[in-house]
């Protein structure tokens, strides 16, 4: 990304390098492990790919998730203002619900844009940088 500024503007370029995953198709249920190259450092690279049923579920659950986290995290900051006064227990409430309303904006927006793709959980990154995955 690079980022030019003018008099009163600043506008940001993006530039994406996209890397096919081979000639390979969701599978009808459960999931898939592929090999693939990276694209930037050219290593060896396990893919889970999901089926279309598991990944919208993964995208309800973590939207719902995501709805609990918000409702719990108001329901904090309204007991943090009904307890009032000073001391620890309310202000911990408040904060900690402040928090959990943030988190949920996070989470509900990942389960927005989750694909059903990505890198095996227990595999070594082969460089500093980890391999990323962007599937329309």
């Amino acid at each position: 990304m690079t980022r030019t500024e003018g008099v009163r503007s600043t506008t940001y370029h993006s530039q994406w390098h996209l890397f096919p995953l081979g000639e390979s198709r969701r599978p009808e249920s459960g999931s898939v492990v592929l090999e693939a190259l990276c694209g930037d450092c050219r290593a060896p690279v396990r893919v889970v790919l999901e089926s279309e049923p598991t990944a919208l579920q993964k995208q309800r659950t973590r939207g719902t998730l995501g709805w609990l986290l918000l409702a719990a995290g108001i329901a904090l900051v309204v007991i943090a203002c009904l307890i009032g006064g000073g001391g620890a227990v309310p202000g911990l409430s408040g904060v900690s619900g402040l928090m959990a309303v943030l988190y949920s904006f996070g989470v509900r927006s990942s389960a927005k844009a989750y694909p059903g793709v990505h890198v095996e959980r227990n595999q070594f990154a082969a460089t500093d940088a980890p391999h990323r995955i962007f599937v329309s």
